[in-house]
């Protein structure tokens, strides 16, 4: 668990409400349509897919705010059913995440829990970046959790 400030950026995003029942159906094809929109506009990628949610309270029913974000070199170009945002600076506590994205729940249970008995107050909002996401064998996946405090 490290602190970290993260700098703002500018992202390519697509926002929605969803459950963590629903999630990952919810999602759907987005990744993969935000990823081709940047193409498609001549945008550079600048880093790896960052997901953010707010309103999040570990119950699975519990409906929340999820932005699918691309970090992009501008906002140039008709975004269509996305938008390009600013994403502010943060401050956060960052957890790595290695494997399954099914198993994420144990490491922010972790985190919060360590978070707790320093006294860190979370912001209601979390950041989880995606560095390796191999589909195929969930054993490498790699996710930067970040918990934004305040």
């Amino acid at each position: 668990m490290e602190k970290k400030t993260i700098e703002k950026q500018t992202v390519l995003m697509y926002s929605t409400t969803t459950t963590l029942a629903t999630l990952m159906s919810d999602a759907g094809e987005i990744p993969r349509e935000i990823e081709s929109k940047a193409r498609e506009l001549g945008l550079e990628i600048t880093a790896p897919p960052v997901w953010q949610y707010v309103g999040v309270d570990g119950k699975p029913d519990t409906r929340f705010n999820m932005d699918i974000c691309l970090p992009v070199n501008g906002a140039k170009g008709n975004a269509g059913k996305f938008r390009f945002v600013e994403l502010p600076e943060i401050n956060c506590i960052t957890e790595i995440h290695k494997g399954s994205w099914y198993k994420l729940a144990d490491t922010y249970n972790q985190v919060f829990g360590e978070m707790s008995r320093k006294g860190i107050v979370p912001a209601g909002a979390s950041r989880e970046v995606y560095h390796t996401c191999d589909f195929e064998n969930e054993a490498n996946n790699v996710t930067e959790i970040q918990v934004i405090i305040q």
